[in-house]
């Protein structure tokens, strides 16, 4: 954001929070380690019980199989009933200035998982209509929205005042491969069986969220409405809107992401052309969160040592070169290695992103802040990318029907694209390392 900017918008967030959150989460190393188990056990639970993490292989292959959807179609789908992902920096607003019972984040856990939890037990007992699953699926994600902004509200906080926002991101995506390696066989499994399984793990995955809140959540009442953070969060777009080098950040989350993917149609390859069990695609996804938390460690070490511009410049190139191992998926062994390549090479690429979103949240709108920058990730993935190239996948009558090589070519290409970005981000969140503490303007 412009320098001259950076007094009066200060001065702002400064009021914002004192009417907010007058107490820092992170006042020693002490409060540091008990944040960061507060977010490990967080997002763990709100990442897990996603329907697009544990349920992920069991919705694709049902609405493959049972409800005959092509990738166009499936990734349509997902499109429009996970549009709440969409609005994610509404929801950081919400849980920023209007307390729930008192407080700003306790409240809003207990009853998100609540209705997640109740989502999830509906699928076991509902139609196999496209309409029962589309609301179903628009509700829950809704909920989980909720919970995922409110834990990420207190991810940039303790990242913020104890100068580790890198180290955050790794914790966050460590959580996530460690995820994946649960994930993928119990998904694959899953997949093999009656969707009731499905419904019944999940839901007891967000019920069990709301006895640890009220245990980890140690939040007193009293939180008062905080207005100040729709005036803030105001001010902000104002900002954005004349600011090359904020338009700069946009356009980096923008184009890495949006670049035509080739998950959904990958799926199909597997089945119907290479003939792989949902069970074996589960292991491979266990595969690749094994890379993932390899990748993580590696990016907590060289965080710390250099600056985030030359971890961007390198992190596009990697995941640009993760994609391309994929022209050579033709058989389990070779999907073995490329899978577990990709998992450890596309999550340090990502990392230095992510490790960039946070860094740029601007102070007192922790939740709404984040979220808007993470809605440019989801719209760029669910909206544009995903069905993009399903769509090219299976355009009738041309040279991409069903052409897997060439939709990764294509992919590979307009992610590195995003390298001329790097340039017009702020100097301020590009010269330093994890644990030298700046103040987002």
């Amino acid at each position: 954001m412009n320098d001259s900017h950076t007094d009066s918008s200060a001065n702002t967030q400064e009021v914002t929070r004192a009417d907010s959150n007058p107490v820092p989460l992170v006042r020693s190393p002490k409060d540091l380690r008990r944040m960061f188990f507060l977010i490990s056990v967080g997002l763990f639970i709100t990442t897990l019980g996603q329907p697009g993490v544990i349920g992920q292989l069991p919705f694709l292959f049902l609405l493959k199989n049972e409800f005959h959807f092509n990738a166009a179609q499936q990734a349509n789908f997902f499109a429009i009933a996970t549009f709440a992902w969409y609005l994610k920096p509404l929801s950081g607003l919400l849980c920023d200035s209007f307390p729930l019972f008192g407080t700003r984040r306790r409240s809003y856990l207990i009853l998100a998982a609540a209705v997640a939890g109740l989502c999830w037990s509906l699928f076991a007992v509902a139609p196999r209509s496209y309409a029962a699953f589309f609301w179903l699926m628009v509700i829950l994600n809704g909920a989980m929205v909720i919970a995922s902004t409110t834990i990420g509200g207190i991810l940039v906080e303790a990242g913020q005042e104890g100068g580790a926002t890198g180290r955050l991101a790794s914790v966050r995506y460590g959580i996530d491969g460690v995820i994946n390696v649960i994930a993928g066989p119990l998904g694959g499994w899953l997949a093999a069986r009656a969707f009731g399984w499905t419904a019944g793990i999940g839901a007891l995955l967000l019920f069990s969220l709301v006895p640890l809140t009220m245990m980890l959540v140690n939040e007193q009442r009293g939180a008062r409405r905080n207005l100040q953070v729709w005036s803030a969060a105001t001010v902000q777009f104002r900002l954005i809107l004349r600011s090359k080098t904020m338009w700069g950040a946009a356009g980096l989350l923008l184009f890495v992401f949006m670049a035509p993917g080739f998950g959904i149609p990958l799926r199909y390859y597997q089945q119907d052309v290479l003939h792989f069990s949902t069970e074996f695609i589960g292991r491979l996804q266990a595969l690749s969160g094994i890379g993932g938390i390899l990748a993580t460690a590696l990016y907590a070490y060289f965080c710390r040592r250099l600056s985030l511009k030359p971890l961007l410049l390198g992190g596009i190139l990697l995941n640009a070169i993760s994609s391309i191992f994929y022209i050579w998926y033709r058989t389990p062994q070779s999907a073995m290695l490329i899978d577990s390549a990709n998992g450890f090479l596309a999550i340090l690429g990502i990392l230095p992103l992510f490790d960039l979103a946070a860094r740029a949240t601007p102070k007192g709108s922790e939740s709404f802040g984040y979220a808007l920058l993470m809605s440019v990730y989801n719209i760029a993935v669910f909206a544009i990318s995903n069905p993009l190239g399903s769509w090219l996948y299976e355009l009738p009558r041309s040279a991409w029907h069903h052409n897997l090589t060439r939709l990764i070519w294509l992919n590979t290409g307009t992610s590195l694209i995003a390298l001329v970005l790097v340039p017009l981000l702020p100097i301020i969140l590009l010269v330093h390392r994890d644990g030298e503490r700046t103040e987002s303007s």
